[in-house]
C-alpha cells in the first residue's frame, strides 16, 4: 500500500509538470489560435536557466527562480515580437506562425547545444534531495514542491481569467477576435502578454522537473508531446482541463510502467497513443470550452 501511495505522489508530481506544459500551450492557443510547439524548448531553457543561476552562480533558490522566470518572460515576449507579429501584420496564412515557431524550436535547441554543450547538467532541488513522509504518504521534497507550486499557478491563472477585467479581455479575444477588437481590446498587447506568460509557465515546468531529469538540450521534445497530449485530454478551452489532462496522462504512464507486461521503453509511447485516441474519439477533450456548453 505504501508503495502504491508513493507511486501516486510521483504521478501527481509528473502530472503537474505535464499540466504546466499544457497550460503554456493553452495561454497562447486560446487567444491567438496558434499552436506553439516550441513550448518544450522553452521548458529546456528554464531548466538551463536553473543550471546557470543555481548551480553555476550559486544564487539562493528564490532569487535564481525569479531571475529564470523573468528571463523566460522576455524570451516569450521577444519570440512573439520578432517571429509571430511580423507575419500576422503582413497577412500571412494561419499556418505561417506555427511553422516559424517550429523553426524557433530548432534555434533554441542549437543555441543551448552549442553554447553549453550536449551533456546533461545538474540543477539543485528547492529543498534538497530529502524525503517527506506524511503518515502513509511519502515522496521526495521536490515532488511535494512541484505539486504545491503547480496548484498555486493554476489557482492564480484561474483567478486571472475568471475574476479580473484583463482576464475577461483574454476570454473575449478567444471567443471572437474581430468583435474584441471592435470593443477596443488591443489584440497586440493580448498576444504579446500571452506569449510572455506562456514562456514563464513553460520555463517553470522545466525548472521544476530539471532536478529529477537533469538539464539536457533534448529534454524539450518529450515535454512538448506530453504537454500537448495533456491539453488534448483535458480540453483546449479550460484552464483546469490542462491540469486534469496532465494528471490523467501521468497516472496512465506510471501504471503502465509499473504493472503492464511491456518493456519500459515502449511505455514512452503512451502519450502518443492517448493523443490519437482522444483526437479520434473526443477531440474536444474531457472539459468543453465555456462557450460550447449549453
Amino acid at each position: 500500500m505504501n508503495d502504491f501511495l508513493e507511486l501516486v505522489v510521483g504521478a501527481l508530481a509528473s502530472g503537474c509538470i505535464y499540466g504546466l506544459a499544457a497550460l503554456s500551450y493553452l495561454l497562447i492557443t486560446r487567444p491567438t489560435g496558434i499552436i506553439n510547439f516550441a513550448v518544450g524548448e522553452w521548458s529546456m531553457l528554464g531548466a538551463f536557466g536553473g543550471f546557470l543561476l543555481l548551480t553555476q552562480a550559486g544564487l539562493p533558490y528564490p532569487v535564481g527562480m525569479a531571475l529564470t522566470l523573468l528571463a523566460m518572460f522576455v524570451v516569450g515576449w521577444l519570440t512573439e515580437r520578432l517571429t509571430v507579429r511580423p507575419l500576422v501584420e503582413r497577412g500571412a496564412p494561419p499556418l505561417a506562425p506555427i511553422l516559424a515557431l517550429l523553426g524557433m524550436l530548432v534555434v533554441f535547441r542549437e543555441i543551448v547545444s552549442l553554447g553549453i554543450g550536449p551533456d546533461p547538467q545538474p540543477v539543485p532541488p528547492a529543498f534538497g534531495f530529502g524525503r517527506l513522509e506524511l503518515g502513509p504518504v511519502a515522496g521526495s521534497y521536490q515532488s511535494f514542491f512541484i505539486i504545491v507550486v503547480t496548484l498555486a499557478v493554476f489557482a492564480a491563472v484561474w483567478y486571472f481569467f475568471e475574476r479580473t477585467l484583463a482576464g475577461k479581455s483574454f476570454e473575449a479575444v478567444a471567443i471572437d477576435r474581430r468583435a474584441a477588437s471592435l470593443m477596443g481590446i488591443n489584440l497586440r498587447h493580448v498576444t504579446a502578454f500571452a506569449f510572455a506568460a506562456s514562456g514563464v509557465v513553460a520555463g517553470l515546468a522545466g525548472l521544476l522537473v530539471a532536478p529529477n531529469v537533469s538539464a539536457h538540450y533534448l529534454m524539450g521534445l518529450p515535454l512538448a508531446i506530453q504537454g500537448f497530449t495533456a491539453l488534448v485530454i483535458g480540453g483546449v478551452g479550460r484552464v483546469e482541463g490542462a491540469l486534469l489532462g496532465g494528471i490523467i496522462l501521468a497516472f496512465v504512464e506510471q501504471l503502465t510502467v509499473r504493472y503492464a507486461p511491456i518493456p519500459p521503453g515502449l511505455a514512452m509511447g503512451v502519450p502518443l497513443v492517448l493523443l490519437i485516441l482522444f483526437l479520434l474519439l473526443r477531440p474536444t477533450g474531457l472539459l468543453r470550452a465555456r462557450e460550447a456548453r449549453a
